[in-house]
Order: C-alpha cells, then sequence, then structure tokens
C-alpha cells in the first residue's frame, strides 16, 4: 500500500469514526498516534529524498574544488619556478619571485571565488518537506477543533 492509498483510508477511518463533537481529546489522541507517527517518518523521509541532490551538489562542487587545489598547487609550484626563472634573466631574483607571487594571489582568488560562488547558489531548505508539513499540522488542527 502506497503513500496515497494509506492517507486515503486515513481519511475513511476518521469520516467513518464518530463525529469529532462526540470524542474525547483522549480518543482522538489515541486515533491519530500510529498515524502521526507514519506521518512524522514520511516527513523525515521526505526531507531526506529532498535533501540528497543538494548534498550530492555539493560534495561534487567541493570534491571538484578540492581536486582541482590539488592539481593547480603542484602546476603553480612548477609553472612559478619557470616564471621567476625567465624573468630573473630580465630582472632581479626577488623582484621575479614577488611578480610570480602576484599572479599566483590572483589566480588564486578567481578560483576560490568561482568554487564559492557554486556553494552560495545552493539552496539546502527542503521546501517540499515544510510545505507538506505545514499542509499535515493545519490538516490535524481542522480534524481537533
Amino acid at each position: 500500500m502506497d503513500g496515497r492509498e494509506r492517507v486515503a483510508e486515513f481519511g475513511r477511518e476518521l469520516r467513518e469514526g464518530p463525529e469529532p463533537s462526540d470524542r474525547s481529546i483522549k480518543e482522538i489522541v489515541d486515533a491519530l498516534r500510529p498515524q502521526l507517527q507514519e506521518l512524522v517518518s514520511k516527513q523525515v523521509e521526505l526531507a531526506k529524498t529532498e535533501m540528497a541532490p543538494v548534498g550530492k551538489r555539493a560534495g561534487l562542487a567541493t570534491g571538484l574544488l578540492a581536486a582541482a587545489g590539488v592539481f593547480m598547487f603542484v602546476f603553480l609550484i612548477f609553472l612559478s619556478l619557470t616564471g621567476v626563472y625567465i624573468l630573473s634573466v630580465f630582472l632581479s631574483a626577488w623582484l621575479s619571485a614577488l611578480i610570480v607571487s602576484g599572479i599566483l594571489l590572483l589566480v588564486g582568488g578567481i578560483l576560490a571565488g568561482a568554487g564559492a560562488s557554486i556553494l552560495r547558489r545552493l539552496d539546502p531548505t527542503p521546501h517540499r518537506t515544510i510545505r507538506t508539513l505545514q499542509q499535515n499540522i493545519n490538516w490535524i488542527k481542522g480534524q481537533l477543533r
């Protein structure tokens, strides 16, 4: 029995029971307890399902940033040494190293900005879960009136 059938069955059980005005609070709570427990577990399952793609994208972005960082680090070591050697032909060694370091700082800043931009665009809020939870709360309030 899937979730929709359970909800429909739950609705039938409530409609077929005694009139809400004839029930005590204890009877209502006793009738609702198993369904509320199932509802909470389904809400948690929905939240997990809704958050999985966001977590995967965040993990992918983080992994790509880390891998890029490692490769860029090794590459930049060799590139910076090459740049320092080439510039030291025309300038003094300390000025050559300073120029190469400035370029590395600029490139690193651009890469960090790109990674941070990806992470900022991710929306970790489970909108659908919050909306259905609010609907369920409103429905329960309506049943208790």
